[in-house]
């Protein structure tokens, strides 16, 4: 009797070790989520085309110095325009005289260069327009 026990014990161990389901693997490792870039600052091509029409726009001297020659210059009286075409855009910008007779930066006008493509925004643009 004592041997059947022993038997059926050792039975019943076996089975349960058996039964007993496999543990889970562990969920795999995942790379933590990268950390975002810091924003860049902004260019000074940025900076200059965003103060375009106010008081203390940058004068027409200054947008050449920055930006180098431009594609196309035209005068019209008292006015000017610039045209400055980069890889993927054209920027159109016109400058009117301040009370000094200074030709300040008055309006800018970023377009696709490619017929059909979206036009970019003018920071995009103005990131073209800076050197790498």
């Amino acid at each position: 009797m004592v041997a059947a026990m022993r038997f059926l014990l050792t039975a019943s161990l076996l089975l349960s070790a058996c039964a007993t389901s496999v543990p889970a693997a562990p969920p795999p490792l995942t790379a933590p989520a990268p950390i975002p870039d810091a924003p860049s600052p902004p260019s000074p091509q940025w900076e200059m085309l965003r103060s375009a029409g106010h008081d203390t726009g940058p004068t027409q001297a200054e947008i050449v110095r920055l930006f180098g020659a431009p594609a196309i210059s035209r005068q019209e009286g008292a006015s000017a325009a610039l045209t400055y075409r980069l890889e993927t855009c054209a920027l159109l910008m016109l400058f009117e005289p301040d009370a000094r007779n200074v030709q300040r930066l008055t309006i800018v006008h970023a377009s696709a260069r490619r017929a059909g493509a979206p036009a970019p925004s003018l920071e995009q643009c103005a990131a073209e327009a800076t050197p790498h």
